[in-house]
């Protein structure tokens, strides 16, 4: 569908995994909490657990962020509710804990994360068909995008892209010449900040939010068909 200029999606920067740094753990209710009260969009990662609870976090791995050994994806949602963010005592937010922060208050840019458990898509889409905050749901996968557009067709969905080579050779390919636009017809791409040249001939008339802008500088050097972007590590100027 188009979307239209004046929507949430393009009028304010989006806050990358919440506004957070220093004390405050990145993809933490604090961090929401705070974009929140700043009026940020927020831009989130939803992986499912081993006992089928959704939950927002980044990393595929824990390590980084609690220090435990393991993938995310093999940990129930108790194991995970046992663990710490870095440096704090918060704990990993499930989606439906995130969904009463900022229902009513900001927008969410809700990423699904590629993941060995396609279920995924069928959960966050029975929770977020019954959602009545603003949000928009993207992905790397192109199938989960095909997914969610069955599932819940009035849902706005985006693709993820990306030139960076951090993958295998075909799904390298893929990511970066978004090869399979013709069959989902995302209404925005969100492609990394170094590719942007690269993505325009790609998007033709589709929106493109670019990912992820950590200054002013990088900001102001962004091309003018970027209609918006994803965020951290400073406050942009408004």
């Amino acid at each position: 569908m188009a979307i239209p200029n004046d929507f949430w999606l393009f009028t304010r920067p989006i806050a990358h995994r919440g506004l957070w740094g220093g004390e405050i753990a990145e993809n933490s209710l604090t961090a929401y909490k705070l974009a929140t009260e700043k009026g940020y969009p927020i831009e989130i990662d939803l992986f499912l657990t081993t006992d089928g609870e959704i939950v927002c976090f980044h990393d595929e791995t824990l390590s980084r962020m609690t220090g435990e050994k393991g993938k995310i994806t093999d940990k129930s949602l108790a194991e995970l509710k046992a663990l710490n963010l870095k440096g704090t005592t918060e704990k990993i937010p499930t989606l439906k804990e995130v969904l009463d922060i900022c229902r009513g208050k900001s927008p969410l840019l809700i990423e699904i994360k590629d993941q060995p458990n396609d279920f995924i898509v069928d959960a966050a889409a029975k929770i977020l068909k019954t959602y009545d905050g603003e949000f928009a749901v993207q992905s790397f996968n192109p199938f989960y995008i095909k997914r969610v557009r069955k599932l819940a067709p009035n849902i706005i969905c985006g693709i993820l892209g990306t030139h960076e080579k951090e993958r295998g050779r075909i799904t390298n390919f893929v990511l970066k010449h978004l090869s399979f636009n013709f069959m989902i017809k995302p209404d925005f791409i969100s492609y990394n900040k170094e590719g942007l040249k690269f993505v325009k001939r790609k998007a033709k008339k589709t929106p493109v939010i670019a990912w992820t802008v950590t200054n002013e500088k990088e900001r102001n050097t962004l091309p003018p068909f970027v209609k918006n972007i994803i965020f951290e590590n400073f406050i942009p100027k408004e």
